[in-house]
């Protein structure tokens, strides 16, 4: 169970005072004395500058780049093959539906009104419970002077995390340069994250006795509106985040601090009896996943931040939310390694299109496999999807210079077959843009990230035994795409 997700404990709105409106601090419980962290399993530790690539996550003895939207495997028939990769593509109903989505949302904004679960205060943050969002841009997370590398990584990956469920126009940034935890007032756009025992914490930010190992601290602004109905509603223009990671640690501290990211993106809790698998429950999710959110946390994000302007009132969300499916269309791609298998792909639902790759973990890093030398190359496939449910697919051959541990991945042959169609063998679609990327890339363990080359972000692994396959993303505003290949 994750432990303390907050609760609205102090009201602040900054540079105004609203008779009876009032903003929160969200509290959550734990205690007190820092931790031995450790590095992320089989992964290097991320920095700031690696916050706007994939997730990469060490899953039971595979690595996984990407969304956690992957198809399982059978559930798509195979359509074609295409060199030594089956592929399939079809249609699978794995994600939220309007009706729980809406009903998702309207709790979340009535969460605003509600008493709170410890001090019998009544809190509301908006009238009428309107969805709250992050002001006009996205947010820069910044974190505490003197915060050691291994949570720093931590962040890193919550970062990324929460992109891949944002839409392309609300990434959130990462600066690298720290800020004291003590600051008095922070800029717009701007949100600190300081790890620190509790007792530490603003002595307002929490009642007298809790124990607590997370708190939210929003500062909202007003924003007129020029509807007489609602004249004005709040924006959350900036934010701290307090976490106190003495009793809480791996996917238990990456779930806190996503829970407190979320509640400065304008979540509140909701009921967990009636929304059992989403981080935003106060006390903490019985449910928890090494890629940190739920599905109803992803499509909530994809939805306020791609769909609903600020302010929507509870009646308004099915209007301005749209036609919403809980059907995705899949491509996905498989190859076989020794008996084991790399699985690469995408899903488009709601518009939203995510890549992923998944692949055995090896034992060691590349660099250190006594068997391999000089440069070593993967051949294998692309697949992936268009915004327009395009889908895309041609070669992947990936080179590494093993003494520099760069290298370059090479996409050739692209092409695509139009809208909602299932691909056809290699060389019937039509070709995409000019039928190439290319990207310098740089291996990091048995991980890597592109350093150059075409517009896009690149993300993968090594994986196999003996580092027999490769795998990864790439994500670009015109294409979402799983790549795999072997040596």
């Amino acid at each position: 169970m994750v432990r303390g997700y907050g609760r609205p404990a102090v009201q602040v709105v900054s540079g105004w005072f609203l008779t009876g409106l009032t903003a929160s601090l969200m509290a959550c419980g734990g205690e007190s004395a820092l931790p031995v962290v450790r590095e992320a399993a089989g992964l290097p530790l991320q920095t700031a500058l690696f916050a706007h690539q994939a997730p990469l996550i060490n899953l039971d003895g595979q690595l996984h780049a990407g969304a956690d939207v992957a198809a399982p495997a059978g559930a798509l028939p195979v359509v074609a093959v295409h060199g030594d990769a089956s592929v399939s593509h079809g249609t699978v109903r794995d994600g939220v539906g309007a009706a729980e989505l809406i009903a998702y949302l309207q709790a979340d904004g009535a969460a605003g009104g509600a008493p709170d679960d410890g001090d019998g205060a009544d809190v509301q943050l908006l009238p009428g419970g309107l969805v709250v969002r992050f002001a006009a841009t996205p947010p820069t997370v910044h974190v505490a002077a003197g915060t050691p590398a291994e949570l720093i990584d931590e962040t890193v990956r919550v970062v990324q995390a929460i992109n891949a469920a944002l839409p392309p126009a609300w990434q959130l940034g990462f600066n690298p340069d720290p800020i004291a935890a003590g600051t008095p007032a922070l800029a717009d756009g701007i949100i600190l994250i300081t790890f620190a025992p509790q007792a530490s914490w603003p002595a307002e930010a929490v009642p007298p006795g809790d124990a607590d190992i997370g708190l939210a601290e929003p500062r909202y602004g007003v924003v007129p509106t020029g509807d007489p109905e609602v004249p004005w509603l709040l924006e959350i223009v900036a934010g701290r985040i307090w976490v106190d990671p003495s009793e809480t640690e791996g996917v238990e501290r990456l779930g806190v601090i996503a829970h407190e990211l979320i509640h400065l993106l304008g979540r509140n809790h909701v009921d967990p009896g009636r929304f059992p698998e989403t981080l935003m429950v106060a006390g903490g999710s019985d449910a928890l996943s090494e890629h940190i959110l739920h599905g109803l946390d992803r499509e909530a994000l994809h939805a306020v931040y791609g769909r609903l302007p600020a302010g929507t009132t509870p009646e308004r969300i099915a209007d301005e939310l749209g036609p919403w499916s809980d059907a995705a269309m899949h491509v996905r791609g498989e190859l076989e390694i020794r008996d084991q298998q790399i699985a690469f792909g995408a899903a488009l639902r709601n518009g939203l299109a995510q890549p992923w790759a998944v692949g055995p973990t090896p034992p060691v890093d590349l660099g250190d496999n006594a068997a391999l030398s000089g440069s070593v190359v993967w051949t294998g496939r692309l697949l992936g999807l268009t915004p327009e449910a395009e889908t895309v697919a041609g070669g992947a051959e990936m080179a590494v210079d093993l003494l520099t541990m760069s290298g370059s991945l090479d996409l050739t042959g692209l092409e695509h077959w139009p809208a909602n169609a299932a691909p056809g063998p290699s060389g019937s679609g039509a070709t995409w843009r000019d039928g190439r990327l290319g990207y310098r890339i740089a291996v990091r363990g048995n991980t890597f990230v592109q350093t150059g080359g075409d517009a896009g972000v690149v993300t993968g692994a090594i994986f196999g035994p003996s580092h027999e396959g490769m795998g990864g993303v790439l994500v670009r505003e015109d294409l979402s795409a799983g790549f795999g290949g072997r040596r």
